[in-house]
């Protein structure tokens, strides 16, 4: 409780005491001169009202004395002392607007003063190391600008790191992906959690040191962007920290897209040429059996024709047979294929039975080593088996890996009737992951040149089974080249992201310094949106892990569908000539708010902006839902010993300076709140406000300034 509160308390119980004991000796002379009904107690009774009342203001006008030469400057050097060590060390404040308490305040400005020669002092040291930081890190960016291929590192909940200019390009984002969003706003997601499966299995089995005999944290990968119209191929590496523990992921990839779709007309053209093949040569085989068989001919002739015709049969199978050949050599060649243990891709294929189809599974036998795409056998293996259910209506199955030669075959066996072949040819034909540009489950097999075979595997059991090369265990040798530094330019990054991990849907019980923030303002035609004013220009930065990334900044003009006031030009100075041309609302909008997901709104004056954005939700679809933060309800809450809450005023308090040029624009004063919001978060941490529940509390119990905003 503030000093001011607990003398007002102090002064409120005096007067109330004085009161009741004027009240009570009152009584006692009412009573001694014969009651209320004697003579003589009609003026004692107005005498001890009158003393009671004149003890009440007595005290009312101590309280107002006390307050203002002593409890309000008391608070105001208060706040002004809480503003310097948290917000602004040459913060000087202003004493006739505070008030003068004799020497102490001579004390408290000769402290502020001091502590600010002491802070530009450690400044200067602090300047001087930033800017050999900034030397290294622009060194690193010129090395890594160049970079063909896109990176991307992220936390283990798949929120963005760090990706660089390329990645950009790739991905096919326009303007900035944005620190803190998840990878999955651009991709598919599951090459990448099975990926990370992946390896985490091998760093947890020990077999992530090539030393050892390990196969590393490097894994290929194939992924497209999350309209799927670019197939992405690259690798994907588990990152860990000095402990050993993953700590997150790098990919690096390439738009494979071309190849891959070139590849696919080639299997195409190759197998419309076997397919043709194929036809005519079972025609041209019979009529041979059956003129060899037909007594009606010549001896010579007959003799003639087949040979004929077996020498022509002879060519077109071995040309069938090399075409084929040719054909698996080709898309064997553009598919990546890695030496994989069998007990990594059943546990997978397991785990998204369970998950995605609620199917039962469970992995027998011995697990082996095998060479092939790990993704899409998953994605086959899962395929075959939720249609082995559906056929069947097995309730559970067993997948098991049996090496038997040169082959390991991938058994998935259920108790019950085997599957026809002819029903399996039928799904063959299944598309799998879009994202692989719909590939089948025939696509699979053929780029890992082998077939699926419908078994009865002994007493009640059936079984599918898929051969793949084996491989031996691999053996990597302890002078082994280590892998290629994998480099890109940082445009935006922030690794500290990481260790700050969670949920944001659990937004109210984080740490204000652990939120993302998207800070922003309008433009518009006038005060008053129930009345049809409208936003003439949207505009937000990013604030990540106590960073303004003006790299990746909103600012869209927007065509309001009328005239702007000459007041409000002059306010603003956007004309109707500057909109002209540009998209509405409708348009803008939606852009605005899939640029802000996932983040905590920042406003200046809050409840103008978001009355402007909740006009357009019904005609748009879609709600402005995020938490919501309101800098002029802070500063009220922060500064209460002012009645000076403009932007201008509290920059001005913060030591912020505002170029002329970009105040009044809409992302100027985006970013003006945002350095305001920063010094805000120290100030709130300052008094025990560390969470967004906590500020917004506060926030809120400014009701005065509340209800002066209910107009809009």
């Amino acid at each position: 409780m503030s000093v001011r509160a607990v003398l007002a308390i102090i002064f409120g119980l005096l007067g109330l005491t004085l009161a009741a004991g004027l009240g009570v000796f009152g009584w006692q002379l009412i009573a001694a001169a014969g009651g209320w009904g004697a003579e003589r107690a009609e003026p004692l009774v107005l005498v001890s009202v009158a003393a009671m009342a004149g003890a009440l203001t007595v005290t009312a006008v101590a309280w107002a004395a006390v307050d203002r030469l002593l409890a309000a400057p008391m608070t105001g050097w208060a706040r002004a002392l809480t503003t310097a060590l948290h917000a602004n060390p040459v913060h000087a404040p202003d004493v006739e607007e505070l008030g003068h308490l004799g020497e102490l305040s001579d004390a408290m400005a000769s402290m502020i003063a001091a502590y600010a020669n002491a802070t530009k002092g450690s400044d200067a040291r602090v300047a001087e190391a930033l800017a050999g930081a900034e030397v290294e890190k622009s060194r690193l960016a010129a090395v890594l600008h160049d970079l063909h291929e896109g990176v991307v590192i992220c936390s283990l909940s798949h929120r963005i790191l760090l990706y660089n200019r390329r990645a950009l390009e790739l991905l096919h984002v326009s303007g900035e992906i944005g620190l803190g969003r998840s990878l999955f706003d651009f991709t598919n997601r599951q090459p990448f959690l099975h990926g990370v499966e992946r390896l985490s299995a091998r760093l947890n089995e020990g077999r992530a040191d090539g030393r050892t005999g390990g196969r590393g944290l490097t894994a290929p990968i194939i992924a497209a962007t999350a309209d799927g119209s670019v197939t992405l191929e690259g690798k994907l590496t588990l990152l860990r920290e000095a402990g050993g523990a993953p700590s997150g992921y790098l990919v690096t990839f390439d738009d494979r897209t071309r190849e891959l779709a070139e590849l696919g007309r080639r299997d195409a053209l190759l197998r419309e040429a076997t397919d043709g093949i194929r036809r005519p040569l079972a025609n041209l085989r019979s009529a041979a059996e059956i003129v060899a068989e037909t007594p009606d001919l010549e001896a010579g002739d007959r003799a003639a024709f087949a040979d004929i015709a077996a020498d022509e049969a002879g060519r077109l199978s071995a040309q069938v047979e090399r075409l084929s050949t040719e054909f698996r050599d080709i898309i064997t060649s553009h598919w990546p294929m890695t030496d994989i243990y069998s007990a990594n891709i059943l546990n997978a294929v397991i785990r998204r039975l369970r998950e995605d189809k609620g199917i039962d599974g469970v992995m027998t036998g011995t697990p082996h080593w095998l060479h092939a795409d790990s993704y899409t056998l998953v994605e086959t293996l899962h395929h075959l088996t939720h249609n082995i259910q559906g056929h069947t209506q097995a309730e559970s199955f067993d997948l098991e890996a049996k090496q038997v030669g040169g082959y390991v075959y991938l058994d998935i066996s259920w108790q019950g009737p085997a599957v026809p072949a002819t029903v399996l040819d039928t799904w063959l034909d299944d598309r799998l992951d879009e994202s692989l540009g719909g590939i089948t489950v025939r696509g699979v097999l053929d780029r890992h040149d082998t077939d699926l075979w419908s078994n009865v595997c002994g007493g009640t059991w059936s079984c599918i089974r898929l051969p793949l090369p084996a491989v031996p265990s691999p053996m990597e040798s302890d002078d082994a080249p280590p892998l290629p530094k994998l480099d890109a330019r940082p445009e935006f990054y922030d690794f500290d992201l990481a260790a700050q991990d969670a949920d944001l849907g659990e937004m109210g019980g984080r740490a204000l310094k652990s939120l993302i923030y998207v800070v922003f303002d309008t433009e518009t035609t006038g005060l008053e949106p129930s009345a049809g004013d409208e936003m003439i220009s949207i505009a937000g930065v990013r604030v990540v892990n106590g960073r303004i990334l003006t790299g990746e900044s909103f600012s869209r003009f927007i065509h309001p569908g009328r005239s702007i006031p000459k007041a409000s030009i002059k306010f603003h100075g956007i004309t109707d000539e500057m909109v002209a041309g540009e998209p509405g609302a409708d348009a803008v909008l939606p852009a605005f708010h899939a640029y802000a997901k996932d983040a905590v709104l920042v406003a200046h004056n809050a409840a103008f902006d978001m009355k402007f954005l909740s006009l357009k939700e019904p005609s748009l679809g879609l709600r402005f839902d995020n938490p919501v933060i309101d800098t002029l309800l802070v500063s009220a809450f922060l500064h209460d010993h002012t009645p000076a809450h403009t932007l201008d005023a509290i920059a001005e308090r913060f030591g912020i300076e505002i170029e002329a040029e970009a105040r009044h624009t809409a992302l100027g004063d985006s970013l003006v709140t945002a350095e305001v919001f920063l010094k805000m978060i120290d100030l709130l941490e300052a008094q025990g406000i560390t969470t967004l529940d906590q500020a917004v509390d506060a926030a809120n119990k400014m009701v005065h300034v509340r209800k002066m905003q209910e107009r809009f």
